[in-house]
């Protein structure tokens, strides 16, 4: 009765994109279940890199997995638009995309299906967490406990402070032993370094095929980016907005002469 007064129950739709069968959705489902009523709505199959596309030119097929749980057939922004329009009719307060299997720091926001997702619901009027663990190659443990449990608080904050409309944050946990990740801090997005490779094979019948590598090999740590947060094991917390504009370059181009 008292953790209802101080926090009232509300709608929240979880999304992801590693795929309905992901390990992490029912452990984030059980540690956000506090907050209100949870309704899960994933893609069928993984989904990874697929940034913010819609599937536009084939159907999407909806299907029933279980109670407030189902999946659909297409990208995870798919997955926002028919949970957010169609399953819950609009009646959502938040929706929270993940937690994902891996890292979404500094240029990974631009190909992520998972920050994709929180975009997604910011366009329709939803504020988003998008929320990810960053597993390192040869990891041996998976933490996704301790990441639901601080992507709950992040989430308590949200609706705490009443986040506005349109809002997005980013958050990615360190893949520690509990009770090892020092905080959270405040970020801004950092930088990634790629390698830059296109793999040219050949095919049975001879015809040439690629494959796009484009492997990460690490991200520049400058002071107050998630990535440096990350390296001094504190979950990063990055603000997104949907406005790509560059407002400083907007004003350079004003003095050309574009008539």
């Amino acid at each position: 009765m008292g953790k209802n007064k101080l926090m009232p129950q509300k709608k929240i739709l979880i999304t992801n994109d590693d795929g309905i069968n992901a390990p992490a959705l029912d452990i984030l489902k059980e540690s956000i279940s506090e907050l209100g009523n949870i309704t899960i709505v994933a893609p069928s199959s993984p989904q990874s890199a697929t940034g913010s596309s819609l599937t536009l030119h084939k159907p999407v097929r909806l299907s029933r997995v279980s109670s407030g749980k189902f999946s659909v057939s297409g990208t995870p922004a798919d997955c926002v638009r028919v949970g957010i329009l169609k399953v819950l009719e609009e009646e959502v307060d938040l929706v929270i995309s993940g937690i994902n299997s891996g890292a979404n720091l500094g240029d990974d926001v631009g190909y992520s299906g998972t920050v994709a997702a929180a975009r997604e619901a910011s366009l329709l009027g939803v504020p988003a967490i998008a929320s990810s663990l960053v597993i390192e190659n040869g990891c041996v443990g998976v933490n996704y406990s301790q990441a639901a449990e601080i992507t709950l608080k992040v989430a308590k904050l949200m609706v705490k402070e009443k986040m506005a409309e349109r809002k997005i944050l980013n958050l990615n946990i360190p893949d520690l032993p509990d009770g090892e990740v020092k905080g959270i801090k405040a970020c801004r997005l950092g930088r990634r370094v790629y390698d830059r490779k296109v793999r040219e094979r050949v095919d049975p019948a001879g015809r040439k095929y690629y494959w796009i590598v484009g492997s990460r090999i690490d991200g520049v740590k400058e002071q107050g980016t998630d990535f440096e947060a990350i390296a001094r094991d504190y979950a990063s917390l990055t603000p997104l907005k949907l406005d790509y504009t560059d407002s400083e370059m907007k004003k350079y181009i004003e003095k050309w002469d574009l008539n």
